[in-house]
């Protein structure tokens, strides 16, 4: 465990992961933050836009808690969640009252290993991803940051977008997701 610096506890488990702690005690709440080191620079043509898809299917429920319990488990409890690609990392989170951390840390942990990828929802999520990105298409700088990118990065995984190419989300399976 390395030593406090800035309040801020870093210790590293046997499997590799890192836990960082940092109290504030001005608010009785949690905030825990998982990220992972996957995103888009990890995905080759013809799965552009994975991460971000598997990151949305993240929420569609695990047999503990099935599609629709986990935001009401989470709300109830006062709580929210949410999660976000990018080139680099995938982070989810959750902010609650301090004393529902397990909640928590279970939800995260059951849903990285149980998560369902069923196909009916992958395929009303390959529509929202779309949609997604057909919005960002709208936004004027969208068109023109993305070739600026890919042509900055012509042999390198920053290439494509986080929200990958159009083909790619159109013909992506299940398969490639999971």
């Amino acid at each position: 465990m390395r030593k406090p610096q800035d309040g801020l506890t870093r210790v590293r488990l046997r499997n590799g992961l890192e836990v960082r702690l940092m109290p504030v005690r001005t608010a009785p709440l949690i905030s825990c933050w998982i990220w992972y080191r996957v995103g888009s620079r990890n995905e080759v043509p013809g799965i552009t836009g994975a991460s971000h898809w598997v990151e949305h299917m993240q929420f569609k429920g695990t047999p503990t808690f099935p599609a629709g319990e986990l935001d009401r488990t989470i709300s109830r409890d006062g709580g929210t969640w949410n999660a976000f690609t990018w080139l680099d990392w995938t982070a989810y989170f959750e902010t609650m009252p301090a004393d529902r951390i397990d909640l928590a840390l279970r939800l995260e942990a059951d849903r990285m290993v149980h998560s369902l990828f069923n196909k009916r929802e992958v395929e009303a999520e390959r529509t929202v991803v779309i949609a997604e990105r057909q919005g960002h298409e709208n936004e004027p700088t969208f068109r023109l940051a993305e070739e600026v990118q890919a042509a900055a990065f012509r042999v390198h995984g920053y290439h494509h977008e986080v929200i990958g190419d159009l083909v790619d989300l159109q013909t992506m399976t299940r398969d490639d997701l999971y």
